[in-house]
């Protein structure tokens, strides 16, 4: 007597053998979306933090003149007027000097936000500060790649102008 397997014992195995490659499979999609939810993370945050960077190590050497809550306007050691304008419109953080115009942030991110600050130009015996606030977003046609971070500084300039507000006092 030949010994053969039946359609119910091929039918069970069958079965039992789908479940195995349906979790598999779903185990492997997610983790292929949850990598482009990182690489999508990760872009948002270089991009912030080059950004706050840029701004601040300039703002930092530099005077700050004036600034409102979507434009800063500060002048550099070497006497050169740059302002900084958050252009909500289109996403994009743009600066302008002497010689250039034009956004520092990349394509990849849209970006919301601000300046806020005290102590500029004023006599009041402050230190002037600039508060940035930046709201940073990478969209996707997928879900997957859509992210966004929310991040903030507070910089002020290492120019102490101090002396000059107390020399206008005598």
């Amino acid at each position: 007597m030949k010994k053969a397997f039946t359609l119910i014992e091929i039918l069970v195995a069958l079965s039992i053998f789908m479940v195995v490659i349906i979790v598999v499979l779903t185990t492997f999609l997610s983790g292929i979306n949850g990598q482009r939810k990182v690489i999508a993370l990760q872009d948002v945050q270089d991009n912030a933090r080059f950004l706050m960077n840029f701004m601040v190590k300039e703002i930092r050497m530099s005077e700050i003149n004036s600034f409102n809550s979507s434009s800063l306007n500060i002048t550099r050691p070497d006497g050169e007027s740059v302002s900084y304008l958050f252009n909500n419109a289109n996403g994009k953080i743009e600066r302008t000097d002497s010689t250039t115009s034009g956004p520092i942030s990349s394509d990849n991110v849209f970006i919301l936000g601000g300046f806020y600050g005290s102590g500029v130009g004023k006599l009041d015996g402050l230190q002037a500060k600039i508060t940035i606030v930046m709201d940073v977003q990478k969209n996707s046609a997928k879900e997957q790649g859509r992210a966004s971070i929310k991040i903030q500084t507070t910089v002020s300039q290492r120019n102490l102008d101090l002396w000059k507000k107390h020399l206008l006092y005598y």
